[in-house]
């Protein structure tokens, strides 16, 4: 699952193109999108927010969605309920038993902008989430803080900030690293089952 937290700017291309991009990559490798922020307008306005967006889901996606009757990509709601989206996550860590970070559950902000887009991503990665951002943050000048966010804060939360501005790139990293956590979650339930049953 992507926390899919957007703006709208210019800044990395026309208005709103990175983030209906970003959403039909995710969808066809079988991704489920929570659609948060301005953007969220823009996958509502692209029809993605429609069950006539299943046809662009991956065939994994498209069948959890037929079975459930769902979009490919759900509104969540503004920029405001980071809240919201923060307690469905603390009960999906709760429910299988796993810490936040261990969940197979990124976010994505392909148009930030606004300050509030960049306090959720800081908020995110404390919560021990991976974070891709684009375009790039005004941090890049500075080799310490770039050091920081994507690499030394994944040691002490779990998360950490990617930035890619190719929105084909941007969904191959985070569909591997949902991968990588969909395998460690599996297998540290079925060691959770085997220890039960013994």
């Amino acid at each position: 699952m992507v926390c899919f937290r957007s703006c709208s700017t210019l800044k990395n291309g026309a208005h709103d193109s990175s983030t209906v991009a970003m959403a039909k990559e995710l969808i066809k490798r079988d991704i489920l999108v929570l659609s948060m922020g301005c953007g969220n307008a823009t996958l509502q306005q692209s029809g993605l927010t429609s069950m006539s967006a299943v046809e662009l889901a991956g065939d994994k996606l498209r069948e959890l969605c037929s079975e459930l009757g769902i979009p490919p990509v759900l509104s969540f709601g503004t920029c405001t309920d980071t809240g919201r989206a923060a307690y469905l996550l603390k009960v999906l860590a709760d429910h299988l038993d796993a810490d936040i970070p261990d969940l197979p559950v990124v976010v994505t902000a392909p148009e930030y902008m606004e300050q509030k887009a960049t306090i959720d991503a800081v908020f995110a990665v404390a919560y021990g989430l991976t974070v891709h951002v684009s375009p790039a943050p005004p941090i890049t000048g500075s080799e310490e803080a770039v050091r920081l966010f994507t690499e030394d804060v994944e040691r002490i939360t779990g998360g950490k900030v990617v930035v890619e501005e190719d929105m084909k790139e941007a969904a191959e990293i985070l569909e591997r690293i949902l991968l990588e956590k969909r395998e460690r979650l599996m297998t540290t339930e079925e060691i959770r089952k085997f220890h039960v049953s013994a």
